[in-house]
């Protein structure tokens, strides 16, 4: 089916922002994030059509249909606090807990990510009558919900029978919330799955009660009318994929068996070799033989590899269905890049919930395998996702970026948060913000050796000063950017650069 608006990007211009850009001159900018795409290792979106998978449901730590910058800073130090508190338990095993590092301060440092069962039942029964359920779908749901009650109040309860016996209830509201709103719903589940993430008491206790986690309801609920309208697009926010940013954990997987460690190679090459085709067949024969010796964590790495190849040449129904299949293994660094995989697709043809969604996702998984640089980078395209929609909430995604990647040396991640960073400020009028992180992405891309993103911000730079009618200082600026991009084998960048220059008499 062809794309539709819902989800999509609205392109408003507020009134009291008189310093934001109009739409014809972002189009204008559009050649610059062209040349950042050439080197976009995942998605480019092209404007085509695709059918969505029919089934795309994920379990996910999200609760509404925006997860907001404070959920995720949450989460985020939830993951530090959860790591420094193992640390600590380490070394307490070791007889050496005075050497453990003292947990850095933070305004959410009391954040807790406990929750008791008690309030878990309570949340699922207000759920429940919150949606006018009909009689007969409560003696079903009762039904579950009893068998969990007789769990609780034991010394040891089971927590699969209990987790196993939620999701069972939980099904059953979203079904009917489906049928009422005559659209696929899993709220309830997708609360449920959260939920499952964080730490649970599974002893009974109606007096523990944590906030964090009472349930809310998506836009477009029986709670709520459904405000479902046709957006116009605007223009895509920078490209640069987490490839870029990934740090030496997230390593490919190698088979243990020896022909099927042959066959994975044999298909890689012919990846890097351009030949997809071939590549696709000679990982569906690793795939036959993975199965066959009972390597699943290869499995989920064939179906990552074969969705990177139908994501590069636009198949992007076939790219979700891969990615949704590596979602099946342990590795988390896996699933970090097979949900930014899929942020990267519903991002570049502006679906925006199921791109909040994954890219969300992403930072969790990314947190549990220590991954500070690609939380940073989804954070980032958040970031730039609410930019542009013209909300304010994205400098606060920008700013938990920041503080990820200050603890990394990765002055790529740096340069690219602060050349985001620019592109926001300028789009809200601040062009003196905007100069000073097109600044900062300078020092930093220059630390990467990154040439090209040096002239490219530069040239956003000296933009900057053209407009504001300062043509000495653009000139300089242009000037430096020259110099980088002579340094590059961007022939349409260069030629860009002498344009302007020729132009500024």
């Amino acid at each position: 089916m062809a794309l539709n608006g819902v989800f999509q990007r609205p392109y408003t211009v507020r009134d009291n922002r008189q310093f934001v850009r109009k739409r014809g001159d972002e189009e204008n900018a559009a050649t610059q994030t062209s040349r950042e795409e050439q080197g976009n290792q995942n998605s480019k979106s092209k404007g085509l059509q695709y059918v969505e998978p029919q089934k795309t449901a994920v379990s996910y730590p999200k609760t509404d249909d925006k997860p907001s910058w404070q959920e995720t800073r949450a989460l985020i130090q939830n993951q530090a606090h959860n790591r420094i508190q193992s640390q600590q338990n380490n070394l307490a095993g070791g007889n050496s807990i005075s050497a453990a590092p003292a947990a850095p301060a933070s305004p959410y440092a009391n954040v807790s990510s406990n929750i008791n069962i008690a309030q878990i039942l309570k949340d699922f029964k207000n759920t429940q009558a919150a949606i006018g359920t009909p009689d007969n779908l409560k003696e079903e749901v009762a039904g579950y919900l009893d068998l969990i009650e007789k769990q609780v109040v034991k010394d040891n309860p089971d927590k699969r029978l209990i987790k196993s016996n939620l999701k069972n209830a939980a099904s059953i509201l979203d079904n009917y919330i489906s049928e009422t709103l005559n659209k696929e719903s899993k709220v309830v589940e997708n609360w449920v799955d959260a939920l499952f993430l964080q730490q649970i008491d599974f002893k009974y206790n109606d007096n523990d009660i944590n906030p964090q986690f009472l349930v809310k309801f998506p836009e477009g609920s029986v709670q709520q009318e459904s405000k479902i309208e046709d957006k116009s697009v605007v223009n895509e926010s920078t490209k640069e994929t987490l490839t870029e940013a990934e740090n030496p954990k997230v390593a490919s997987i190698v088979p243990q068996d020896k022909t099927l460690k042959s066959m994975f190679i044999q298909a890689k090459k012919f990846v890097y070799a351009n030949e997809p085709e071939k590549a696709i067949t000679s990982f569906g024969q690793a795939l036959e033989r993975a199965r066959e010796v009972g390597d699943n964590e290869t499995v989920s790495k064939i179906y990552f590899e074969v969705g990177k190849i139908y994501d590069n040449h636009d198949y992007y129904a076939q790219a979700l269905k891969s990615y949704h299949k590596a979602l099946e293994t342990d590795d988390n660094n896996l699933k970090t890049k097979a949900h930014f995989s899929m942020a990267q697709i519903y991002d570049d043809t502006n679906q925006i919930k199921p791109a909040l969604d994954h890219y969300f996702v992403s930072i969790s998984y990314a947190g549990e395998s220590d991954n500070p640089v690609a939380q940073s980078t989804s954070l980032t395209k958040m970031g730039n996702i609410y930019t542009d929609m013209y909300e304010q909430d994205a400098f606060n995604y920008y700013d938990i970026a920041q503080d990820l990647a200050a603890q990394t040396d990765n002055s790529k991640v740096k340069g690219y948060i602060s050349s985001s960073l620019a592109g926001a400020y300028n789009k809200f009028g601040e062009p003196q913000e905007a100069l000073k992180a097109h600044y900062n992405a300078v020092q930093h891309y220059t630390n990467a050796e990154s040439p090209l993103k040096v002239a490219q911000n530069f040239t956003g730079a000296a933009d900057i000063m053209i407009e504001y009618g300062n043509i000495s200082k653009a000139k300089g600026l242009l000037k430096k950017a020259q110099n980088f991009a002579r340094q590059t084998d961007d022939i349409n960048l260069m030629n860009e650069i002498s344009s302007k220059l020729a132009s500024l008499v």
